[in-house]
């Protein structure tokens, strides 16, 4: 009878040993859920339906083999919306002025600012990194202070992002294009552009 007794209590004693380290193992698998649960978005730079919102400076020179002109500078707003998980559609606006005008320069007596719009599409080869170069082309048109006869200047892009957190971006760009429309002398006018600025994730 003591021998009964005393196996019924090992037996209750090693099932209650069982259900606490059930318990435990239990508690250790959903912890490290749970931890995940609140961590914070990853840092990348984008995937399919994410909106990019960019601020950035521009400086820029049109020249021919006849003319020097008047160098810019830009503020551009620009947004990317990514309808790929690799390929994002691009618009925005860029402010214009100029630069390096001479003092005898008819131009400089006049107004130089310009608003343009611009539209394209780039490809990301590595979006869902914290760095990502990317590539494509776009076309801008002016909105004010638009020439007859002026048809726009389309160009190829190039550029490298970094993440610095889950929302926020760093990216530097350059671009080669020319104006649709060749100058009053039948010159070819192309143009050199570089940039910097920051996008931001939404």
């Amino acid at each position: 009878m003591m021998v009964k007794q005393r196996l019924i209590g090992m037996v209750v004693l090693l099932g209650a040993a069982m259900g606490g380290v059930t318990d435990a193992f239990a508690q250790s698998s959903v912890a490290p859920a749970a931890a995940t649960g609140e961590e914070v978005e990853p840092r990348v730079i984008g995937h399919a339906g994410v909106t990019l919102l960019g601020v950035s400076g521009t400086m820029s020179r049109f020249f021919s083999a006849e003319q020097l002109m008047a160098g810019t500078y830009t503020v551009q707003v620009d947004a990317h919306r990514f309808i790929f998980s690799k390929v994002a559609l691009r618009f925005g606006v860029v402010g214009t002025d100029a630069f390096g005008v001479a003092d005898d320069d008819d131009s400089a007596t006049t107004s130089t600012t310009a608003l343009e719009a611009l539209g394209g599409a780039l490809y990301y080869f590595t979006p869902e990194s914290i760095w990502s170069f990317y590539a494509g082309g776009e076309y801008r048109a002016r909105l004010t202070r638009r020439v007859s006869g002026d048809a726009g200047s389309a160009g190829a892009i190039a550029g490298l992002q970094g993440a610095l957190s889950a929302r926020a971006s760093f990216f530097v760009e350059g671009g080669y294009g020319l104006r649709l429309r060749r100058g009053d002398e039948g010159d070819l006018q192309t143009r050199i552009v570089g940039l910097a600025g920051v996008r931001f994730r939404f």
